[in-house]
């Protein structure tokens, strides 16, 4: 969907909160679920997934599949990033990728609230509903008979918990230049030469470290770019473990009986594992994102031009975005397994051809 980074900083200067990881760290972030989960599962998942691919060719395994979601957004055939000639045009799912909670830009509590106070912070939320889009999808995997609301649901899961693992799409900045929140960093905007155009893009793109691997219809197992990214993925999975790094205890979760797995990601009012997530990915973005910055302001269009980040910062955004993708991929991994017994005890998808997951790298 995208080709380099310096084309992508570009077009994200216009860019909603929406825009999730680019597609590299959606592809990498599916990329290190898919090693760890079991073959059989993987397989389920695939099957399914594989419904959709005369329409949508090459999204119907779970690593390619993870940047559908942007894909069906696109009204236009732009071969840098967005090579389809089906031009969906489906923008009105745009609030499904995020929430938007506030936090003060200048590092004070907004209205006195941090993560503590999960539910008054959600109440004053500026937009966004990746909470209920999460909720929703393993409620739905509970009792559905539908191949397609099936296949539909696990694209949307699949990306949207990528999505709240990046810190910028948990976040709505305000300030006296944005009292009403700044759309999940983006009117913050880098001059021409900065690593990237605005503070949301830095984030999307982890840094810029894996800006050249992007999906199109030719991304497909054997090329250098899915070789490199297998391998990326196998170095993450070395690097962070959830038994290590998993502080809110998902493996705990994979073979519990699936209806006590639907409470304890829901909780009673959308307050469960779903919401800790992505209150850990707030918290990233008041530890990290706005730290180290220089909010000096020219305003231009609407939004505020600050100097260009500096070497410190951006090598923090890598080290914190390859965290997420490596221990929220894992997670992934734990609530795929619970989705794919269901989609197995449902009896769901047995299409005449399956999609063939690509082989692991060593």
């Amino acid at each position: 969907m995208k080709t380099c980074f310096t084309s992508l900083v570009v077009l994200a200067a216009a860019a909603h909160s929406a825009l999730g990881w680019w597609d590299n760290g959606h592809l990498l972030f599916a990329e290190v679920a898919s090693q760890c989960l079991a073959k059989d599962d993987l397989t389920t998942l695939n099957t399914l997934l594989s419904g959709y691919d005369k329409e949508f060719p090459n999204t119907g395994y779970l690593t390619t599949a993870a940047i559908w979601m942007d894909l069906m957004k696109c009204d236009s055939v732009v071969s840098t990033y967005c090579p389809s000639d089906k031009t969906p045009s489906l923008k009105m799912l745009d609030e499904w990728h995020y929430i938007n909670l506030p936090l003060n830009v200048n590092g004070t509590d907004f209205k006195n609230l941090t993560s503590k106070d999960s539910d008054k912070l959600v109440k004053e939320s500026k937009g966004g509903q990746s909470i209920e889009i999460l909720g929703k999808t393993v409620v739905l995997f509970n009792k559905t008979q539908s191949d397609h609301a099936a296949n539909f649901a696990l694209r949307l899961f699949v990306h949207v918990f990528g999505d709240v693992h990046n810190p910028a799409h948990n976040v709505g900045g305000v300030s006296a230049e944005f009292p009403n929140g700044d759309s999940g960093a983006n009117m913050w905007t880098f001059p021409k030469g900065c690593v990237a155009s605005n503070l949301h893009a830095i984030w999307d793109a982890a840094g810029g470290k894996y800006g050249n691997i992007n999906w199109n219809v030719d991304f497909v197992e054997g090329t250098p770019n899915y070789k490199e990214l297998q391998t990326n993925a196998t170095k993450l999975l070395q690097k962070y473990t959830l038994a290590a790094d998993d502080k809110l205890g998902f493996a705990a979760l994979k073979d519990v009986p699936y209806v006590d797995f639907m409470k304890a990601m829901t909780g009673k009012n959308n307050d469960g594992l779903f919401r800790a997530a992505i209150l850990e990915s707030y918290d990233n973005a008041r530890e990290y994102a706005y730290k180290g910055l220089n909010f000096t302001c020219t305003m231009e269009n609407g939004r505020c031009v600050i100097p260009c980040p500096t070497q410190t910062y951006v090598d923090k955004v890598i080290e914190i975005a390859e965290k997420a993708i490596a221990v929220g991929g894992q997670r992934m991994c734990v609530t795929l397994t619970q989705l794919a017994r269901q989609i197995r005890a449902l009896k769901l998808s047995t299409p005449a051809t399956t999609t063939v997951a690509p082989t692991p790298v060593a």
